[in-house]
C-alpha cells in the first residue's frame, strides 16, 4: 500500500511547548531565540503550520477529499453512499488567507499558498455545493444525472488541491525542520533538557513519519533508516522522563502517544499490515494535536 496520501501533521513551535509555554504566550517573544508560536507573535510560518494542520486533520481536505473518491460516483447506483461535504476547508482556507497577510515566510511559500488557496476554494465552494443535493438524496429523483455531470470537474479540482497541498506542505516542512533544529540546539545548550526532549522525541518521530510518504508495500530498504529514528526517539522519551522525574513533574502526554506509535511501527514491520501503518500515523498525528494545544 502506499502511505503518501495519510496525512502528517505538521508541528508548529508553539506546539511542543513542555516549560515556559506561559511566558511565551504572554511575551509575545522568547529573548533566548526559540521561535513562537502563532499566539504570541505574527510568524507567518506558525500560521501557515496552522493553517495546514486545519486541511490535513479532521474533518479537512484529505478527509472530505477521500470520501468523495470512495463514492465513485461516475460508477455508483442511487443506493450507494455519498458522504459528500466541505467539512472543515473554509476554516483552513480562511486560516490560510490571514497567514498569507502577514510576512516573514519565504517567496516561495507564499506563491505555494497562493496556488492553493485558488484550488481549495474550487474544491471547498463546489463540495460546499454537492452537499445539499446528496445529503437530501434528491439523486434519486434525477437518478445521479446531476452527480455525473459535475463529477469530472470536481474530481479535477480535488486532484489540484491535492497536488498544491503536497507543495505547499513540503515548503513549510522544509522551513520548519531548520528552525526546529536551531531550536533544540538552544534549548540545549541552557539545559532546558525536559522541554529539549520532548520537543526531540517529536522531531524524530516526524522524521520517521516523512520515510514512509510514498512508502509502497513491503520495501524494506526503508526500515534500517526507520529503526534509528525509534532508537532516537525512545532515548528522548528517556531523557524527558527523567527530566520530567527530577523535577516532580509528569510525563508530557504526547509522549505516550508517540510509544503508541512506536507499538504500531514494530507491528507494521513484522506482518506489513496497513492497518498498522494507518495506526502509526494516527498516533504521530494524535500527538501533535496533543501538544498543540
Amino acid at each position: 500500500m502506499s502511505l503518501s496520501k495519510i496525512p502528517v501533521i505538521l508541528v508548529g513551535a508553539a506546539s511542543l511547548c513542555v516549560s515556559g509555554c506561559d511566558k511565551i504566550a504572554s511575551t509575545g517573544s522568547n529573548d533566548q531565540g526559540v521561535a513562537s508560536g502563532v499566539a504570541g507573535t505574527a510568524n507567518q510560518l506558525d500560521a501557515y503550520i496552522d493553517a495546514h494542520n486545519e486541511l490535513v486533520g479532521p474533518f479537512g481536505f484529505y478527509e472530505r477529499a477521500t470520501y468523495y473518491r470512495e463514492a465513485d460516483v461516475a460508477h455508483a447506483s442511487i443506493d450507494g453512499q455519498f458522504l459528500v461535504g466541505d467539512g472543515s476547508i473554509e476554516t483552513g482556507i480562511k486560516k490560510l488567507k490571514e497567514a498569507r497577510a502577514m510576512s516573514g515566510a519565504t517567496a516561495d511559500i507564499n506563491a505555494a499558498a497562493d496556488a492553493l488557496i485558488g484550488s481549495m476554494s474550487k474544491v471547498q465552494a463546489h463540495l460546499a455545493e454537492l452537499e445539499p443535493y446528496y445529503d437530501s438524496k434528491a439523486y434519486m429523483d434525477d437518478k445521479l444525472a446531476r452527480g455525473r455531470k459535475e463529477d469530472p470537474r470536481m474530481l479535477a479540482e480535488i486532484d489540484a488541491a491535492d497536488a498544491d497541498l503536497t507543495r505547499f506542505s513540503d515548503l513549510i516542512d522544509r522551513d520548519m525542520v531548520k528552525r526546529e533544529a536551531a531550536t533544540l540546539e538552544t534549548l540545549k545548550a541552557k539545559g532546558e533538557l525536559l522541554e529539549y526532549n520532548s520537543r526531540l522525541a517529536m522531531f524524530h518521530a516526524k522524521a520517521l513519519m516523512t520515510l514512509f510518504r510514498g512508502f509502497e508495500g513491503r520495501d524494506t530498504s526503508v526500515f534500517p533508516r526507520a529503526d534509528a529514528e525509534v532508537a532516537a526517539i525512545e532515548k528522548a522519551i528517556a531523557g524527558a522522563h527523567a527530566a520530567a522525574a527530577k523535577a516532580g513533574q509528569k510525563d508530557p502526554s504526547e509522549l505516550g502517544l508517540l510509544s503508541s506509535m512506536l507499538g504500531s511501527y514494530r507491528s507494521f514491520k513484522k506482518d506489513g499490515r496497513p492497518v498498522d501503518a494507518k495506526q502509526m500515523l494516527s498516533s504521530y498525528n494524535s500527538a501533535v494535536q496533543i501538544a498543540n494545544r
